[in-house]
């Protein structure tokens, strides 16, 4: 999984093309993250220093939790690769008199953020933006919601050829800069882990849109291989794109038409990614494969497949194959 990278978004030519896009999907959503396939709100990373600095992209997770996540069960968990990088939501905003943007952090051991906004207003002279900072704290023990609109920034005018400071405007909110200095489209990108401690997001929104990250849904087949004297039952666990998962699986078999019950404990995949249990069958069996819940995804079964006893058997007759989902 990848984190998208703002870059040379942050420069002039983004801020134009801020300045004319349109509002951000406003139906919710639940992806498995960290991609939000939205162009007004996706994930990045920047300096905690400078909106235009370079940041060290975050090693991304689904989780469990953690605590009680705000939506769903699961929520994103980025680790940072040192400090000094604010990791997080990226939100386009239309208007600074009326900002929506916001998200859910959790981090357990407590960390720290930052939030940088950029816009541009009619009042701006050519070729600068306001630029304005808001340093964040996040204690562990819970989830906190911080909403853009409601903190206090830092405002500085900046040249966007030589990103030097040409003015100081103090510290308001956003709704309060633009009472004053007049309002404008920007974006808010709102990071954590400057600390460079670990941390949690989830139900990320701005302008209606809301995002909810989920776990990955997987597919679990079965099959029987006779190619030797043994009985192996063989499991694949497969992502979205087709990938092999290797996840670990707990045969299960019975009679047809009875009670499912576990063949032992769960059996690791080999390097292949493929999960085999011999088993002897002394009548005809129905087997499947179960896949525990795990932290990024959900608990699932493959179709069954049939082993008819040694005396009737030509084959073994699976049956079909098919995806098991969360």
């Amino acid at each position: 999984m990848r984190v998208r990278t703002t870059g040379t978004m942050l420069a002039a030519a983004s801020l134009v093309a801020v300045a004319v896009a349109g509002p951000a999907q406003a139906a919710p959503r639940t992806v498995s993250g960290p991609s939000t396939g939205d162009d007004g709100l996706f994930l990045t990373y920047v300096s905690c220093a400078d909106v235009f600095g370079a940041g060290t992209a975050p090693v991304p997770r689904i989780n469990l939790g953690p605590y009680a996540a705000p939506a769903g069960r699961r929520s994103l968990g980025l680790v940072p690769q040192g400090g000094g990088t604010a990791s997080g939501p990226y939100a386009r905003i239309d208007s600074l008199a009326a900002v929506d943007a916001s998200l859910q952090v959790a981090a357990t051991g407590g960390t720290t953020g930052v939030a940088h906004l950029v816009t541009v207003t009619a009042a701006n002279p050519p070729g600068t933006a306001w630029v304005a900072r808001s340093e964040l704290v996040v204690p562990p023990g819970s989830w906190t919601t911080v909403r853009a609109g409601d903190l206090t920034f830092a405002w500085s005018l900046v040249d966007l050829t030589s990103r030097t400071v040409v003015a100081r405007a103090g510290s308001a909110t956003p709704a309060q800069f633009a009472a004053e200095h007049g309002d404008g489209p920007g974006f808010v990108v709102t990071g954590f882990g400057c600390d460079g401690r670990a941390f949690n997001l989830d139900a990320i929104g701005a302008d209606g849109s809301s995002i909810d990250f989920e776990g990955v849904a997987l597919t679990t087949t079965a099959a029987v291989d006779r190619s030797t004297d043994a009985v192996v039952v063989t499991g694949r666990v497969t992502d979205p794109s087709g990938r092999v998962t290797g996840d670990p699986l707990v045969l299960e078999s019975r009679a047809p038409g009875g009670a499912w019950r576990a063949e032992g404990a769960p059996v690791l995949a080999d390097p292949d990614g493929v999960a085999r249990a011999v088993v002897q069958v002394t009548e005809t069996t129905q087997y499947r494969w179960h896949r525990p819940e795990s932290q990024y995804a959900d608990e699932g079964w493959s179709d069954p497949v049939t082993v008819e006893a040694p005396a009737v058997r030509g084959s073994a007759t699976p049956e079909p194959t098919t995806t098991s989902t969360q």
